[in-house]
């Protein structure tokens, strides 16, 4: 089974604070080989991108106003073109990326699909939040992780357990994947 992952806009060779935590420079041949073949990058310039695509790092995000054609914004410009490209006949789907760009690939999904987002919070006072910086280092630790142990069974993401963060099966469920960060005190 092929599980197939997508980020916010970048490379490998990007230096965002995600790929900073998945620590590609370190990884093993087959970690790479992994990553080459499960990791897909949503970019809003260049659509759909594998780890070892060369591009040159930019700053478009998918909500900018850009008309092409008779398009109005990125997103109708790339229609369901996203979504079609990181498919694959597991029907698996691992969403490891922002709203802005996750909606590109799920008003495009079917019943055949399953598609799992991944959420990274913490306890502050009596609600959980996603602080955005630790969550974005938890995605690049999350990939790593995948690379590391070659999952190819959503449920071994569950063993996830690095960065303080652990999973939280009561706020889990088969679409979503809840793991929270252990503040210490």
């Amino acid at each position: 089974m092929d599980l197939y992952h997508f980020l916010t806009p970048a490379v490998l060779s990007y230096d965002g604070i995600a790929f900073q935590y998945m620590a590609q420079s370190v990884f093993e041949d087959s970690q790479f080989e992994y990553v080459q073949n499960h990791l897909r990058i949503i970019s809003a310039f260049c659509g759909v991108l594998k780890p070892r695509d060369g591009v040159t790092p930019y700053r478009l995000e998918m909500q900018a106003k850009v008309g092409i054609g008779e398009t109005k914004n990125l997103y109708e410009y790339w229609g369901d073109l996203l979504y079609r490209s990181v498919i694959d006949n597991s029907r698996v789907i691992i969403n490891l990326a922002s709203k802005e760009y996750s909606k590109c690939i799920e008003k495009y999904l079917t019943q055949q699909d399953r598609y799992i987002t991944i959420t990274f919070c913490e306890l502050s006072g009596d609600k959980l939040v996603t602080k955005g910086t630790y969550a974005k280092m938890a995605h690049g630790e999350m990939v790593r992780f995948m690379a590391e142990n070659s999952i190819e069974n959503p449920e071994d993401i569950k063993k996830f357990d690095r960065l303080g963060y652990s999973f939280w099966s009561d706020l889990s469920s088969d679409t979503e994947y809840v793991f929270e960060r252990k503040i210490e005190q």
